[in-house]
């Protein structure tokens, strides 16, 4: 999996900061969260293909994390998609769609949208297909808004050609089925366990989505033990007060989330547009305090998972 950040500032764009969203890459599919205003064009500019994309998440419908939709989805339609579209939010985010299909006068796409809402509150799966899940928890802000977590299921243990030939395993269908962790018969009768040719299956990668929130507990319980974590870090330990007051959280506060939930790799986001260069570098010291391996996001940065 690839994630490629988009936007990495708060509420307005600045000339080299856009706003919030992110495209995970998992090759035969693609996914975005959030869709601010622009996110089309910073897709284009990262050479993304949006053609795989097979669902949105929507964290909150503050103008700076959905506003790029309506073009967006437009977009799709000129370029005739013909796969069937999902989009994940919090309560509203159907009407909020609605109203871009049908002002100023109703848009004719080539594909279809399914919209999926989430109850406030709501705290569970929300997405479970045969390669993977999606969960997600409420975060802590101003409106209803939802943390999400991408979670590849297990993958196949590695199947071993060594051994395989040593035992005399054709080569064709009867490998798939030791793959799958079926047990086979040679025409000679005897048995092999999938054990015997293929490794302990291998835990998939894990993605975590946090922006906007306060200082949560929900956002630590999203995040644990995942491979990465990106999460909003708006203000420096100066505007602590503010953070509080506007449901955001410091970067201080997105490492001490991050190093209680063990993450693997963290991506501190959504920086206040007071931040020039010198400001984010700035924060990036308070951050490394509590996180040593921080990663300060920049717009169209592509990182693995």
């Amino acid at each position: 999996m690839q994630v490629t950040i988009l936007g990495t500032s708060s509420a307005i764009p600045t000339f080299k900061r856009g706003l919030s969203a992110t495209f995970l890459d998992r090759g035969a599919q693609s996914f975005l969260f959030d869709c601010g205003e622009g996110t089309q064009f910073q897709i284009m500019r990262a050479g993304l293909r949006r053609g795989r994309l097979a669902a949105i998440f929507i964290t909150h419908l503050h103008g700076d994390h959905c506003y790029g939709l309506p073009g967006f989805l437009s977009s799709l339609g000129l370029n005739n998609r013909e796969a069937k579209l999902d989009i994940y939010g919090p309560e509203g985010v159907k009407r909020l769609v609605d109203f871009f299909l049908s002002f100023p006068r109703k848009m004719r796409l080539s594909y279809e949208i399914e919209v999926h809402e989430i109850p406030p509150g709501f705290e569970g799966e929300i997405l479970d297909h045969k390669e993977y899940r999606v969960r997600t928890l409420p975060l802590f802000h101003r409106v209803p808004t939802q943390g999400y977590r991408f979670e590849e299921k297990p993958r196949p243990g590695v199947f071993d050609e060594e051994k395989a030939e040593a035992l005399g395993i054709p080569f064709g269908p009867e490998r798939g089925q030791l793959i799958r962790g079926e047990a086979l018969t040679l025409a000679d009768g005897t048995r092999i366990e999938a054990s015997a040719v293929v490794g302990p299956s291998r835990p998939g990668k894990s993605f975590v989505y946090c922006t906007d929130t306060g200082f949560c507990i929900n956002a630590k319980r999203l995040a644990e033990g995942c491979d990465l974590l990106l999460h909003e870090a708006t203000y420096g330990d100066e505007l602590t007060e503010l953070a509080r007051e506007r449901r955001h959280a410091t970067i201080r506060q997105a490492a001490a989330v991050a190093r209680a939930a063990g993450a693997k790799k963290f991506v501190a986001t959504h920086f206040s547009t007071r931040y020039d260069r010198h400001g984010i570098a700035k924060l990036e010291e308070e951050g490394r305090e509590l996180f040593p391996d921080i990663i300060m996001a920049k717009d169209l940065m592509c990182l693995d998972v």
